[in-house]
């Protein structure tokens, strides 16, 4: 007979890595399909405000799955020049004249809008929203008062409005050179620690899928002193390898990103106006794992057509792509959550202590000897020799880089605390309220 008392657990399950997708402005529609195809694993989303009424079918569809929805406010992007005018701009608190300034927010002034987020959130079915705050540079601008002061009117209104269940998650958005300065990076994290809040999200410029090996690096290092403030952390808009690598060294419980888009933060947009564009998208492109990089349609197949890509590159995963690489094109949302997914659920097999080590020995430098394979072929498309090099390239800079970083971490024990799952609540009433009125 096997009792409580004999029952020896040698190595404790390692606590899950968590993976939010960011839902973009378009897209959507594929992943309603693959939802009703049984084939969308992610258990968290985030919507945008500025588009969650367009996206509301699949909202729907996420939240009767027990999904976690969380709602980005896009408070900060209506305070800057390159977004203000756009589709934040039609939100309640949006204003489409001219970006915020914290002088629209003296005593007395704008003070409704605490109240019109937490309606918006409660309607929008949100199970977390991310605290309306914005962009942190160093310099005293007045905003981090402001955030602070909205991050507790925000909880209030949501307990007075019925969000009473919907979390406070706080967005530290910022830069590398804030990152890089242990003064101005306490700086601007003075107080996060007494707000109502669950998760603490950063999200910094020049990081995520491109991101280089010394600014993967410098990232990880400077995240780590977030930990006594005793949130957990998410790493948010980190795709890629880099975004992987924040999950593996421990310095984040989650990631998020989307699906070709919203996999790398940089405040450059947001900081000039933008120019007159065509509409219509960036057209297809696909994600090879082993160069970590997305290919536009004409570039995936001119890799393709070269003898031993399709052996080599070629999805042999059946599950993902049954008929190889005609499924990663013609699939390729599909293709990438599935391959990205499995990135994140391989780690989270690995103990904590081990998946450092194993991220860089059976993920990274597995793609580092097929770069390395790629680059020695001869491709007829110049510009994807070019990108096949430079691929290889950033690899063997993020391998030198995090080699280094594993090696100076022995025995370091700094590690983000794990993420609550908050999905499933109140699911069918949420998910009705969408079908009503926006506030």
């Amino acid at each position: 007979m096997t009792t409580d008392s004999n029952i020896h657990v040698l190595h404790p399950p390692a606590p899950p890595l968590a993976a939010f997708l960011r839902i973009g402005y378009t897209g959507h529609q594929k992943l309603e399909a693959l939802h009703a195809a049984g084939r969308f694993p992610y258990r968290r989303a985030v919507f945008d405000a500025s588009h969650v009424y367009q996206q509301d079918g699949l909202v729907r569809l996420l939240k009767g799955a027990g999904c976690e929805i969380v709602l980005d406010l896009n408070f900060a992007e209506a305070a800057t020049p390159g977004r203000f005018a756009s589709a934040v701009s039609k939100l309640p608190w949006g204003n489409p004249e001219r970006p915020w300034q914290p002088s629209d927010f003296s005593v007395g002034t704008n003070t409704n809008f605490p109240e019109l987020m937490a309606k918006f959130a409660v309607q929008a079915g949100a199970d977390a929203v991310l605290a309306p705050t914005h962009v942190e540079e160093g310099e005293a601008t007045g905003w981090h008062a402001i955030d602070h002061a909205f991050c507790h009117h925000l909880r209030a209104e949501l307990d007075r409005s019925g969000g009473a269940h919907i979390a406070i998650d706080y967005q530290l958005i910022t830069t590398a050179r804030v990152l890089k300065d242990s003064q101005q990076l306490t700086d601007v994290t003075s107080g996060i620690a007494d707000l109502p809040i669950q998760n603490i999200w950063l999200r910094a410029s020049g990081f995520g899928a491109t991101a280089t090996g010394a600014g993967t690096r410098h990232l990880i290092e400077a995240a780590r002193s977030l930990h006594p403030l005793g949130y957990p952390l998410v790493i948010d808009m980190a795709g890629g390898f880099p975004g992987l690598a924040t999950l593996a060294f421990g310095v984040a419980a989650g990631i998020s990103h989307g699906v070709a888009q919203k996999e790398t933060f940089s405040l450059s947009e947001w900081r000039t106006l933008p120019t007159p564009q065509q509409h219509g998208g960036v057209g297809r492109r696909v994600y090879v794992p082993e160069l970590d990089r997305y290919l536009k349609e004409d570039q995936f197949r001119a890799f393709f057509a070269i003898r031993g890509t399709k052996s080599r590159f070629g999805c042999a995963d059946t599950s993902c792509c049954r008929n190889g690489i005609d499924d990663m094109l013609e699939n390729s949302h599909t293709h990438f959550i599935t391959q990205r997914t499995r990135q994140i659920e391989d780690l989270s097999r690995i103990p904590e202590a081990r998946r450092a080590e194993y991220f860089l020995l059976h993920q990274l430098d597995h793609a580092i000897r097929s770069s390395r394979y790629a680059a020695k072929l001869k491709f007829a498309d110049e510009g994807v020799q070019t990108l096949v090099t430079k691929a290889k390239d950033r690899l063997f800079r993020l391998r030198d880089a995090l080699g280094a970083l594993n090696e100076a971490d022995a025995g370091a024990t700094s590690r983000s605390r794990a993420l609550v799952f908050r999905g499933g609540s109140g699911t069918k009433g949420a998910a009705d309220a969408l079908l009503g009125k926006r506030p």
